[in-house]
């Protein structure tokens, strides 16, 4: 018969050998903060949820987790870890007499939850918090399902059935606190199939697709899956894992092979069509506001005036590092001094007619690289400058930008490079490469190049369309879409940078997802002179760090 019943703070002696004395004083310290904001903010849903998540993420969950369990107030926000079985266990004194574990069920969940995001795959802030939840409620249902087998001397424990009791009480705590309805989805998924095929003859091509398409062919998610499944793995016997490790080898091998890039594609269109509107309704201002009256002969006698008078201004944008919370690089941006409004595309457009746009992309390069080269105050020797691919390709006098090269730190941003043949495009990036430059691809989107393509070819950078950095804070969709950029990239030692960051909520989101460099009017706008700005950075991000409930 299985009933609630008053918990006398059962300790696990799995734990019991690390003594409070040989704690740091200032752990002591935050495990007294966490329970008191516990009880302080017991009833504030959203606040208990970020303490326990941050308790979770804490590379030490497991001091505070076990002891954080015998608290009166753990046990009103997870009553149904209390429970005890027909042999008087509940899950924190449950044993598991099997080859296949070495630790008791709670033993075994904090074990995992300290395993969970070691894996060869980048994963992102937001992902980190829904596989540690994952975690420590995958295995909650064990207690409930518990049967002892006698087998002559022997005595095994059984737990079948334990995923749909985990799944079944796992709903219910998750109902409890404040999760989005997308969160608590992947947590009960990832809790569903934690245990399906785990022995390497059952890791078919027709099992591995079954459970892909019962993961919605979610990339992501299958990436997920087998992250939860080897911090599962880790938790149990050397046996276990080791077995285990087989299957997780054929786990990538199938993710690899199965995944391709339609559903990517698919998002990116829905992304794009989302901020077509907008960007129509911007270009219809910009034109609006623009002198109509110009001909095409007279802007063409302003492109011979920039191409002859170098009549331009380069201002400077800063990009962040958000890990050393300093500049990274400066991108440099061309501002036309026509003595009349003018769109840019209109002046490229009529550059075009004229066959003047390869040149004019090639002053606008090299002037932007040579005034840089006269900013003395500056805290990145690293420009970013923006070309065409083919005004690159065919520009004659090359041995002038290796010499730029060979001065400075100079990453060429090419736009226009799809539809281009790979080996053209590899052999380009070789000898750039070799006068020690750097490449980024700008306003990458799928329909540009596939991430096969991006994987094969040797670039450094890649800087999404700013579409899908627009308003992300409040599109799930685009947050998936950039961190699987970075998941595919990261491997290849391959940057991506964030532009458009507007403000502190689409900030924080891009850090939640996994982004390292930025670019935006949150740090600064476009200047013609850089300011110093790295003790402002510093300030900025570390303000919101100081207000963490941990």
């Amino acid at each position: 018969m299985i009933k609630y019943e008053v918990y006398e703070g059962i300790f696990d002696m799995d734990f019991a050998d690390t003594s409070a004395t040989m704690v740091d004083a200032a752990e002591r310290g935050r495990l007294r903060n966490i329970i008191n904001n516990l009880r302080m903010y017991t009833n504030n849903v959203r606040t208990v949820t970020e303490i326990y998540t941050n308790v979770l993420l804490d590379s030490n969950v497991s001091y505070f987790l076990p002891r954080i369990s015998q608290e009166d107030v753990f046990m009103k926000h997870f009553p149904e870890l209390f429970v005890y079985n027909e042999y008087g266990e509940n899950l924190f004194n449950c044993q598991q007499n099997s080859k296949y574990h070495k630790y008791s069920v709670f033993h075994h969940i904090v074990a995992s939850i300290e395993n969970a995001n070691v894996t060869e795959i980048s994963i992102a802030d937001w992902q980190k918090k829904v596989i540690k939840w994952a975690m420590f409620l995958h295995d909650i249902g064990k207690p409930y399902v518990k049967k002892v087998i006698e087998n002559g001397d022997e005595i095994t424990d059984s737990f079948e059935g334990h995923e749909e009791k985990s799944l079944e009480l796992a709903e219910i705590i998750l109902n409890r606190f404040d999760f989005t309805q997308n969160e608590k989805d992947i947590i009960l998924t990832l809790i569903k199939y934690h245990d399906m095929y785990l022995n390497v003859e059952d890791v078919t091509q027709e099992n591995l697709t079954f459970l892909a398409q019962e993961l919605n062919n979610d990339r992501e998610l299958f990436y997920l899956l087998i992250n939860v499944k080897d911090a599962d793995a880790k938790a149990k016997s050397v046996e276990a894992y080791n077995q285990f490790k087989l299957v997780k080898e054929k786990l990538y091998e199938f993710a690899n092979n199965y995944f391709d890039q339609s559903s990517r594609k698919k998002l990116e269109v829905n992304i794009a069509q989302k901020g077509q509107a907008i960007k129509e309704k911007e270009e219809e201002k910009d034109t609006k506001e623009s002198d109509d009256k110009l001909t095409s002969k007279d802007i063409k006698e302003i492109i011979d005036t920039i191409i002859t008078k170098k009549t331009i201004k380069v201002k400077y944008q800063p990009i962040v590092d958000l890990k050393t919370q300093s500049v990274y690089a400066y991108e440099a941006l061309s501002q036309i001094t026509a003595g009349k409004k003018i769109r840019i595309d209109k002046l490229l457009e009529v550059a075009k007619d004229y066959n003047d746009y390869d040149k004019l992309q090639q002053v606008l390069f090299t002037n932007a690289v040579e005034q840089f080269e006269n900013v003395v105050n500056r805290e990145s020797n690293t420009i970013m400058v923006n070309i065409d691919y083919d005004s690159y390709v065919n520009y004659v006098n090359k041995p002038r930008i290796y010499d730029m090269m060979a001065r400075n730190k100079v990453v060429i941003e090419f736009k226009n490079y799809d539809n281009k043949d790979l080996t053209d495009i590899q052999e380009t990036i070789q000898s750039i490469h070799l006068k020690g430059g750097k490449v980024a691809f700008d306003n990458f989107k799928l329909d540009n190049l596939s991430i096969e393509d991006i994987c094969y070819l040797d670039i450094d950078y890649i800087i999404p369309d700013m579409s899908f950095i627009k308003d992300i804070y409040k599109d799930f969709e685009k947050q998936k879409y950039i961190n699987s950029l970075i998941t595919y990239t990261i491997s290849k030692d391959i940057n991506l940078i964030a532009v458009g960051v507007e403000d502190k909520r689409i900030l924080d989101t891009l850090k939640l997802v996994g982004v390292r460099l930025v670019q935006g009017y949150y740090f600064g706008k476009p200047l013609p002179e850089i300011n110093m700005i790295n003790e402002d950075i510093f300030k900025l991000l570390n303000a919101e760090e100081d207000q963490s409930i941990m």
